[in-house]
């Protein structure tokens, strides 16, 4: 997994890290002219909620030599057709704490492309996010305490109307919200492409799952008496469950519900017992599926991540939870102290 750090206006982060890239021998994906064409029916939606992030994009292209829509087109495309969903988020409350856990399970073959991004704009908060599509993000926390990551659903509707895609989302969250009340605003206002959940926490002890598609958008908090909210990979508010392909959960391969069981089932149990240890063992569990090791279609947890949110504290495994020990990231708090001092 790479490193970077992408910092400035948003064109002169785009451009910085375009050139790195460009320098190691990055090839920019050509996209056809489907793609182009549905990247630019996108873009008026983009513009209408995070305009800077065309400006970062701008960027990247000069950087790379290439066409403004070219570099649009393999952003805005991602999640309009579609990919196998993966990965398990779960927030839960420890004492005055709040801890954020993350798989993000994909095809091994993506690997080469993961990055974890200090992301410093000038006009925005600071994060630490991961992803392996520059520019946007799957996963996250700011500086501001406010935590949101992805994961995939299963459509019932066959094709997507333009609109924005689920890491460009994550991206606007963590650049311009600062609690679960300014992301679900954000999450709820948006024209998603794609079907996904969103869960947000913050360090005052906030948290929901957004469940987004195109059609429509609802919010879930903690049920009554629960202090923790898990999702994988299918929809649970009732009123998402006519816009999610039920079908595909009794697939071979449809391992969301025993993931989202196993979860919950734990945090259950241990409700005034939740820790970092606690969240790394659930993360790392293999009898509900959650570490994903799916060797015949070479699929499995690419990163895991745990997030301390009052104390900006996350820790990463960078590969499978069981195998990969976690390891603090302190760029975001480093970052933070030094702007103070200047």
């Amino acid at each position: 997994m790479r490193h970077p750090t992408v910092r400035g206006t948003y064109y002169e982060m785009g451009y910085r890290y375009g050139k790195r890239r460009a320098r190691k021998g990055f090839k920019m994906p050509i996209s056809d002219k489907d793609e182009l064409a549905y990247a630019s029916k996108s873009e008026p939606e983009i513009k209408r909620v995070f305009p800077e992030i065309l400006q970062e994009i701008a960027g990247v292209a000069d950087a790379f030599n290439t066409q403004y829509e070219q570099v649009a087109a393999m952003l805005f495309n991602i999640g309009a057709f579609k990919a196998k969903p993966e990965c398990s988020i779960l927030a839960c409350l420890n004492g005055s704490d709040v801890l954020v856990g993350r798989n993000y399970d994909f095809f091994y073959s993506f690997k080469k492309y993961n990055e974890s991004y200090l992301t410093c704009p000038e006009k925005g908060y600071w994060s630490i996010g991961h992803t392996n599509i520059f520019i946007g993000r799957d996963d996250g926390i700011n500086e501001k305490g406010l935590a949101i990551a992805m994961t995939g659903v299963q459509p019932r509707a066959k094709e997507s109307p333009p609109g924005m895609t689920f890491v460009v989302a994550v991206r606007c969250v963590l650049d311009k919200c600062a609690n679960v009340k300014e992301a679900i605003k954000v999450l709820s206002d948006v024209k998603h492409i794609s079907t996904n959940n969103f869960l947000v926490a913050d360090r005052e002890g906030n948290m929901a799952v957004v469940e987004a598609s195109s059609e429509k958008v609802r919010t879930r908090r903690p049920q009554k008496g629960e202090s923790f909210l898990v999702c994988t990979n299918h929809f649970v508010h009732p009123e998402m469950q006519d816009v999610e392909n039920l079908c595909a959960r009794s697939t071979s391969e449809w391992d969301s519900l025993p993931r989202y069981e196993k979860i919950s089932n734990v945090l259950a149990e241990f409700t005034d017992a939740t820790n970092v240890a606690l969240v790394e063992d659930v993360l790392s569990d293999h009898s509900g599926y959650v570490c994903s090791h799916q060797e015949k279609i070479k699929l499995g947890t690419l990163w895991s991540i745990i997030i301390s949110l009052k104390e900006l504290q996350l820790f990463r495994a960078e590969g499978h939870p069981c195998k990969s020990k976690f390891r603090q990231d302190r760029r975001l708090i480093n970052a933070l102290n030094k702007r103070k001092m200047q």
